[in-house]
């Protein structure tokens, strides 16, 4: 099991959560601008971009290996993906409450959501399109929300769920949602229905 998690990148992906918090703590309410491509002219968190980071470091580790390999292996690679998931899932939501315990910062509520709603929108695109768009994809989100999830008053919309406020339960709703989808689409498939940047 230790070997697994080892080529699973599972301590890479723990580093990079626990890199992710200490940069929260530190930056806290820091911002990059962004355009506007509908509504207002907003800014971006600093932290609620940080949690791409280790998610494209799991998303990475699942996809090591010989999917095709464990496809046909005793042990049912799903399950333990979905255990690796519900893992990284519990530490950010671990991380989150220590900090929050510890500094009384709002900003790793929206990094502990932004890391699980992140995570399950790369397993639902992994399972379709492969791991290399998955990634893509959640790294334009939270640039794309910023740049077209704003209200004329400047509030975020219902469905830009990076976005919101760190109290916000749409916000945090979603992200479970999406997590619970994407974890249920991990169990079912191991490889991908297509995969256009795939080496093989």
């Amino acid at each position: 099991m230790i070997w697994w998690l080892k080529t699973k990148g599972a301590p890479a992906a723990a580093g990079g959560t626990l890199a992710a918090y200490l940069v929260a703590i530190v930056v806290r309410q820091e911002a990059i601008p962004v355009p506007a491509v509908i509504g207002v002219s907003g800014q971006l968190l600093v932290t609620q971009i940080l949690g791409v980071v280790p998610v494209a470091l799991l998303v990475h580790g699942l996809d090591r290996g010989d999917t095709l390999a464990e496809d046909v292996a005793v042990r049912h690679a799903g399950r333990r993906n979905l255990a690796l998931c519900t893992g990284f899932a519990a530490l950010a939501v671990a991380m989150m409450a220590v900090v929050q315990l510890l500094w009384d910062r709002p900003e790793a509520v929206s990094l502990a959501r932004n890391c699980i709603g992140f995570l399950g929108c790369a397993l639902i695109v992994r399972t379709v399109l492969g791991p290399s768009i998955a990634m893509i994809c959640v790294a334009a989100l939270p640039l794309a929300c910023a740049a077209a999830g704003r209200r004329p008053g400047g509030s975020a919309q219902p469905w830009a769920w990076p976005i919101q406020d760190a109290t916000s339960l749409l916000g945090i709703g979603e992200a479970v949602f999406l997590f619970a989808v994407g974890c249920g689409l991990a169990l079912w498939r191991n490889r991908p229905l297509l995969d256009p940047l795939s080496r093989a």
